[in-house]
């Protein structure tokens, strides 16, 4: 029975320590420790900011909408100074998106940049999107869709619904943001 018990104890500490050692770096984190560097510029949204235009929508817009719990927008602007950080954070993300939980939903390069968008979760319950676009010029930003059980058609459907509310901190952030990546 003792040798039961330390076989039985060794197996779970070596369990215990494969799970807590796991060497894939997530997105959440590297989302964490990079708001913490003043090179990079972010904004988390509520899923409060986002409204409907039409108050006769459907049931099925609610519930999506409902589905979205937040989204973080994380970017780094290219300039001079900052171009070998710029290659080294980029490559960092790709990493991060080649691990196989991160499904790919599309890919589209265009020249001196790309876009690419995944997920986790299942196909028709996703849990987070991730959006992430680089340009070798502008920069990179990665945009996480957070949400519980979200159907991908629903959410496109939903966005040409849309009314951001333009009273919003965030909304004024992100939108002197994006005028300033331009």
């Amino acid at each position: 029975m003792k040798s039961f018990l330390k076989i039985t104890g060794l197996a779970f500490a070596i369990t215990f320590i494969t799970i807590a050692c796991d060497s894939h770096p997530s997105l959440q984190k590297y989302y964490v420790d990079s708001k913490e560097n003043n090179e990079f510029i972010s904004i988390d949204l509520p899923s409060s900011i986002l409204q409907l235009n039409d108050s006769e929508v459907s049931e099925d817009f609610k519930n999506t909408l409902e589905s979205i719990k937040k989204v973080n927008f994380l970017a780094l602007q290219l300039n001079e100074t900052n171009k070998e950080l710029y290659t080294s954070e980029k490559q960092k993300i790709k990493d991060i998106l080649k691990n196989p939980k991160y499904k790919q939903l599309m890919r589209m390069n265009m020249g001196k940049g790309s876009v690419s968008v995944n997920y986790l979760g299942e196909e028709d319950a996703i849990d987070e999107v991730i959006i992430f676009g680089s340009d070798n010029e502008k920069g990179f930003a990665v945009i996480r869709v957070i949400g519980e059980n979200m159907n991908p058609a629903s959410i496109l459907k939903l966005t040409q619904n849309l009314n951001l509310d333009g009273d919003s901190n965030e909304l004024k952030q992100l939108g002197g943001l994006l005028s300033s990546l331009k």
